[in-house]
């Protein structure tokens, strides 16, 4: 299944490694480095400018304006409807 992160950028549940919450707009995430070392690849959704949250992938990091609550919640409905449902 897909999640929508913002600005019509779908990608698959299963490619995220984590979602978090960026505060009073920072810029804490150019420091960031992949497992090779380097700088991710980075995709900016936020269209007014405004980051509210990082989405990482293996290779891309993805600004959103969409909470990290929101987002975590998308990623949990996928994995409930693929997994036939909350039967605990």
């Amino acid at each position: 299944m897909y999640v929508h992160l913002g600005g019509g950028c779908l990608i698959r549940a299963t490619e995220i490694i984590g979602i978090f919450p960026v505060k009073n707009n920072t810029e804490v995430y150019k420091g960031l480095k992949n497992k090779k070392g380097g700088c991710y690849e980075t995709e900016d959704l936020s269209e007014n400018g405004i980051i509210d949250s990082i989405v990482l992938t293996e290779n891309k990091m993805y600004l959103s304006a969409i909470s990290s609550s929101t987002l975590q919640k998308r990623v949990n409905q996928n994995l409930i409807y693929n997994n036939g449902g909350n039967n605990g």
